[in-house]
This record gives C-alpha cells, structure tokens and sequence, in this order.
C-alpha cells in the first residue's frame, strides 16, 4: 500500500504526499546544509538523517493516523529512525549522533543515557513502530543511505555536541522548509530574496563617503575615519578572532559593519550576525543600518528578538517574510541578543535549534563583548572558539573597553589568539586624541545629594543600577520641581523609551533643561551627549560606557565632567558586584583620574577574569563554577550518554526567567489591547504589540496576578496583558514595586 508523509486538508488520497517523495526532498535539503558547515563528510550525515527521519512513518500505525479524524492516536515515528540509524552505523559516534538527531526532530533534542521517560537509550528499546516499519523503509530507502559517515576531527566532548546540534539544526530546518512548500507553497514562495552582501557593501561604502564629506575636520571626526580605514584594510586578513577597541564614540558601529561585510566578501563567508547585549542597543544598531548603511535595502536586516515588530509601511519584506527569516535566520545581516545566540548554542528545541546551521561561515560580530556575564564565561567562549575552528566563522569583538579574553592572560581558558584591527600602541593614541571626559570620585551621595548636584546643571545624566532607585531619584527630582526632568528604564517599553530617547535629544540640541535617570540600558549604544554624568560605584567598563554619554562629540570648551558615587542602596546582582569589586581593586592605588587610562581597565580585568588555577573546589570564590553547561559537558564520558535536555535547562545567561507583559502604552496599542482579548487568531495583534512589551522575573508575575494587575490572555492564555492602567506610569513604565507589600523589585535594566 502506497505511504504517505502529510495531508492536505479536504483533498483526497492522491493529493497527499508520498512518504519518499518527502524524505527525499528533506535529504536533499539536509546535505546541502550539513555540506555547507564546512567540516569534511558532514554532507553525508545530512542525507543519512534527511532518509531516516520520517522512518516510521512506513508503519501501519501511522498510516491509519494520518486517515483518523482531527489527528486522533498520535503516534512516535521519529524513534524508529533513530534505532535503525544506530542499527545501521552501529553504537559509535556516527550512529548517536543520527540517532540524537531524528528522535528529536519534532520533541527536541533529548538526553542520552539513563532509562528516564525520553532519554534515547529507552526510546529506542521502546521503538513500537519500529519493526512494522522496517520493511517499507527497506525496500524504498535502506540503499540510498551512505556507505560510511567520517566523523569530522572533532577536539572534544564540547565540539562533538555542537556538531549533533549543527547536524539537528540541518535536519529541522530541512523538514520544516520541505513540508511548508508541501503544504503551503504560497507561504514558502516569501522566502528569500534579500539584497546579497556585494550589494550592502557597496550601499555601505556609498554611505561612508556621502557621509565623510560633511564630517569637517574635528578631532573626533579623524579618530572615525582612521578607524574606517583600519577596518577596512583588516578585512582581508584570514578568518579568526578580531577586536575592535575603540572609545566610545569613535565609530564603531559603521567601521565595524565595514569590516564585516568586506570580510565575508573577501572570504567568501555567508552572512554577517551582530550580537547585541541590550534590546535598547539592538533597536538602535538595526534602526542605523536600515536608516543609514542600506538605504532602501531594509529587507537586508533581519532584527529577531522579543521586543521587535515589523515597522508599518517598509518595502520589501512584509510580516510574514520578517517572521519566516527569524526561524532560521536565512538573510543577510542578523541583529540579535546575546541570550538569543548564546542559548540557541546550547539548545535542544527544534525551533531554538533550527537556524544553527545558518551561523556557519558567518561573521559574528560580539558586540560590547565585556558585558557577558562572568560565570558563562567558559562555555560562551568555547562556542566562539569552536565556531571558528570548525564551522569557519570569524568572531569580531567590539568594545570601547577589551576585556582579557586570551587564554592564560588571565584565564586559564579563552582564545588561542586575537588579531586586534587597531594596535596596542595606536589604540593607546586613539584613547589619548578621545579624552573628552575627567572622572571625580565623590563618596558617598544619597538621593538629597543626587537631586542637588542634577539641579545645579541645567543637563545632567545620572545612571543607577536597579529600577526601583532610578524611579524614586526621578520621583524625587519632580518632587523638587527640578525642570525637564526624565527617565528611562526597561520598565518602560520599547515604544515607550524610543519616545523618551527623542524627547532627550531634542532638548538636547535645543539646549533645553534636560536631567535624566537611567538604569545602565542608556550606557552602551544609546546615542546622547551630556556634560555632566553621575554613575553609581560599579565596574570599570560600565563607567567607561556612562562616560562616553558624556561630552560624546567633543564640543565642549573643556572636559567634561563624570561623577561616580557610592550609594547605600546595595544590589543583589552577582556579576553587577562580582565587576564592582574588581574595579576597588583595580584602582586600590590609583587616581580617579585615571580610572579610564588603558592601564587601569586592562587591571580590572585581569582582577574580574583572575584564573581560578588552584582553587577550582565547590564554594571556593572562583566565579566560573556555576557555568553548568561546560560541567555537563565535561562530565560525558560516552557519545550515547550526552545530556543535551539537561544542559539546555541548565544554560541561562539571564538567571531569572522573564515573563513578558503586553502594556498598552498609546492610543493605537489601547486598541489592539483590548482587541486581543476576543481575537480568534491573535498572533498578528501580538506581533503587533511587541515594542508594546516589559519584561519581569516569573517569579513576581503571580503576585501581580493575584493584584488584578495582570491578566492571561489569547486562545490558551499565553498572552499576558497589563490589565490595569494606574500600573503602567506615563513617565516610569510598569510599576516595579509589588502593589501590595511595597517591597522593591530589583532588576538589573
């Protein structure tokens, strides 16, 4: 009897796909993406997964599932492909990986040994379809499978799992683009058709010029353009690690995208991907590349994070198309999130895992790189590394403030090398032609203090560490009747801030009263130019970021003045603190006026990064043993027994989980608000509302649950929606206190 794959709903039987057919369209997707990761065979393994993924689907079982009304009696097709890959290639490396791979192409990734309810090892003793399948796959695809599968040259436990993912990657996203051109042709048909690098580059290189011509002569504008050229003439330099240290305002975006592009054209790589801490950062990095770089070419940049929703009216790429590219990241340009990398680099979900092969052969650019947190030190610069080495990738680190990433200076772990564009000796004039600011140390300030010294300037930047504080300093300014004054923080949604962000700037250049307070989202990126800033005591490389806010342009008579100031309201943020002291010490015997020379920020980090040789015991004050995806890892002692679910629970950069609220900030999201309450299908209004979001740790949504502050939403409640308006401020955002006990709900931005 005929096989068939899928359905099509209300066709008949010869309208179905036929189950070969589809495996072998998969298959053929699959080895071309295995092929393109650049390691040698892995080609092979893509069509071996691509032929054995949908194996049971030859039982009769399935096949009376696909005739049973709305889809009754699911069925587990895809761990008879998995038993019969480690049947075929036997219980080694090649085996398990296929294995991994086709059990999890529809639930995940699982874990490898024990006899737990989803781990492999008991998935494939328990195969029930596996042996009603066997002689359909047998007779239509066992000889299609390749004779061998040569592992690569894979140097460790780490690289062997990163492979399985890049090889699950393949797979997923394979099926998934076979099936939708299947069952949805004229959704798969948007796919596709972005300007390619040549043409960005060439857009970016006519925008540089165009640009340059009305830049004068100033000193910060000839620290910019030797930048450009230093960038540009590195771009041909072989793939491998690169930094870009450069102060902050001294053009790293643009030169940094210059030498990305012209890097990947150069080598021949795929895309370019810019890793971004902060989402402020991020709407702002792709904003200037949509805006500036590839005028009328915005189809190019595909922004994927939460807070993002395709602007109304850009040419090119609807939603639709927005939202295909963000599944496997198949454009030109990626702006994305650190945790949305980083985690996918350790992920079992399909749909975390599906772009993964999309990173290969791309220049990944670490934006602000001194801002990963400390404890995942270890398993983020594996990554990097092994991306490098093996999926020829080139990592390109751009800070204001390099942190000491070399193995051995001081971590026992890190890079082998890292080419810096700019030298040593010239990054060290580029730092002296760029001070722009002086740094004074003024003890302890409580809030009388703050609200005085912001008063006694008519534009004044004051940065703190949690919300709760720069809610009540702002709170406490209006409460003085100080003018113009502002905040921003990630309390306030996206929409929110970008409305406040071009308030600022315009009382800035209206040399307007303008006192703002911020969290440290305002340090990295945001583009605004102060003469006075205050920072709270915290890390060398936070109060370098807070003091490029500060006379950013160089267009003061003198320096500008930075502030930093203890405060007795202490956070209970480990890395916050962990960066904090390193800075006391760093500075133990030196002048706060030299707090920004490179000497004293290359001993703040080697005081944050100080190996942990020695002393690597439970409790023993070393900050990387909490990174649990790299001990996981290094506790593998078989290919069939690696914990992929365990170690994708367990790798977090953001420690507490984030929930997101939909707060209908604005007349036209007041609309869509209320709208999605009753909505059959209210993923689009959703879509809509995303710069209309806040994030909060999970585990204070229950209590505004219970307030009536918040309210779950949509078909299934998975939306949560901020039902009370009196708890989102016009000038602070969502309220950050709990509504019933007061207590203070610190956060980090």
């Amino acid at each position: 009897m005929p096989c068939y794959a899928h359905t099509l709903e209300g066709r008949s039987k010869e309208h179905w796909e036929p189950l070969r057919e589809h495996l072998l369209r998969v298959a053929a997707r699959a080895e071309g993406f295995a092929a393109a990761l650049g390691l040698g065979g892995a080609g092979a393994f893509g069509r071996a997964l691509g032929l054995l993924h949908d194996a049971g689907k030859y039982a009769e079982a399935f096949q009376r599932y696909l005739d049973s009304p709305a889809g009754q009696g699911r069925v587990d097709h895809s761990s008879a492909g998995a038993l019969f890959a480690l049947e075929r290639y036997g219980r080694s490396i090649p085996g398990w990986l296929l294995a991994y791979a086709v059990a999890g192409h529809h639930a995940g990734l699982p874990d490898g040994g024990g006899d737990e309810p989803g781990c492999l090892l008991r998935r494939v003793r328990d195969a029930a379809v596996a042996e009603p399948a066997r002689a359909g796959f047998a007779a239509e695809m066992a000889a299609l499978l390749p004779e061998e599968l040569p592992v690569p040259a894979l140097t460790d436990r780490f690289a062997a799992a990163l492979f399985a993912r890049m090889l699950f990657s393949c797979l997923t996203d394979a099926d998934a683009l076979a099936t939708q051109g299947f069952t949805d042709p004229a959704m798969a048909a948007l796919r596709g058709g972005q300007p390619d690098l040549a043409t960005l580059a060439a857009a970016l290189r006519l925008h540089l010029k165009e640009k340059a011509v009305g830049a004068g002569d100033s000193p910060v504008g000839s620290v910019r353009a030797e930048v450009l050229e230093r960038c540009r003439a590195a771009a041909a330099l072989p793939p491998g690690v690169f930094s870009l240290a450069v102060p902050t305002g001294g053009g790293k975006t643009l030169s940094s995208l210059t030498f990305a592009l012209e890097h990947a054209l150069h080598h021949g790589l795929r895309r370019v991907i810019y890793v971004i801490p902060y989402l402020s950062i991020i709407e702002q990095t792709a904003e200037v590349f949509r805006r500036d770089a590839f005028v009328g070419l915005s189809d190019a940049v595909l922004e994927h994070h939460s807070a993002y929703s395709h602007p109304d009216g850009e040419e090119g790429i609807g939603p639709d198309r927005h939202k295909l590219a963000a599944e496997n990241w198949d454009a030109p340009v990626v702006v994305t999130t650190a945790v949305q990398f980083f985690e996918s680099l350790f992920a079992a979900r399909p749909s975390r895992c599906r772009k993964l092969h999309n990173v290969a052969g791309s220049v990944i650019v670490l934006d602000e790189a001194q801002l990963l947190p400390v404890p995942h030190l270890r398993p983020c610069l594996a990554a990097l590394q092994a991306l490098v080495a093996d999926y020829g990738c080139t990592v390109l680190l751009c800070t204001a403030t390099l942190p000491a990433l070399v193995q051995g200076k001081p971590l026992d772990f890190g890079f082998a090398h890292i080419h810096p564009i700019v030298p040593e000796e010239a990054a060290a004039d580029l730092h002296a032609r760029m001070r722009r600011v002086r740094v004074e140390y003024a003890g302890t300030l409580d809030d009388d203090a703050l609200v005085a010294r912001m008063a006694g300037a008519a534009q004044a930047l004051c940065v703190l560490d949690t919300r709760a504080h720069a809610a009540d300093l702002f709170r406490a300014l209006k409460a003085a009747g100080v003018e113009g004054v502002r905040h921003l923080s990630a309390a306030m949604c996206a929409e929110h801030r970008s409305a406040v962000l071009a308030a600022i700037r315009d009382d800035l250049a209206a040399k307007r009263p303008c006192r703002v307070v911020s969290t440290q989202l305002v340090e990295a990126g945001v583009d605004v130019d102060f003469p006075l800033v205050l920072r709270a005591m915290a890390g060398l490389d936070s109060i370098a970021q807070s003091a490029g806010r500060c006379n950013r342009e160089g267009r003061l008579p003198e320096p500008g003045t930075v502030v930093v100031f203890e405060t007795e309201r202490r956070n209970r943020m480990a890395d916050l603190n962990r960066r904090r002291d390193a800075a006391e010490e760093a500075l133990d015997s030196r002048d706060w006026a030299d707090a920004l020379e490179p000497e004293a920020l290359s001993a703040y980090f080697r005081h944050l990064y100080r190996s942990g040789k020695g002393r690597r015991t439970a409790n023993a004050g070393d900050p990387f043993d909490r990174a649990d995806a790299w001990g996981d890892l290094d506790r593998v002692t078989a290919a069939g027994a690696i914990p992929f679910r365990s170690v994708a629970e367990r790798f977090r950069l953001i420690d507490d989980d984030q929930a997101t609220i939909i707060t209908p900030y604005g007349t036209e999201a007041e609309g869509w608000a209320a709208a999605l309450r009753t909505a059959e299908r209210p993923g689009g209004l959703a879509r809509k509302l995303q710069r209309h979001t806040v994030s909060i740790p999970k585990s204070r949504l229950g209590l505004l649950m219970n307030a009536g502050v918040i309210e779950a939403v949509g078909e299934q409640g998975q939306f949560l929606l901020l039902t009370d308006p009196g708890a989102y401020d016009p000038d602070l955002g969502l309220e950050v206190r709990d509504p019933r006990d007061r207590t203070e709900m610190e956060n980090l931005v």
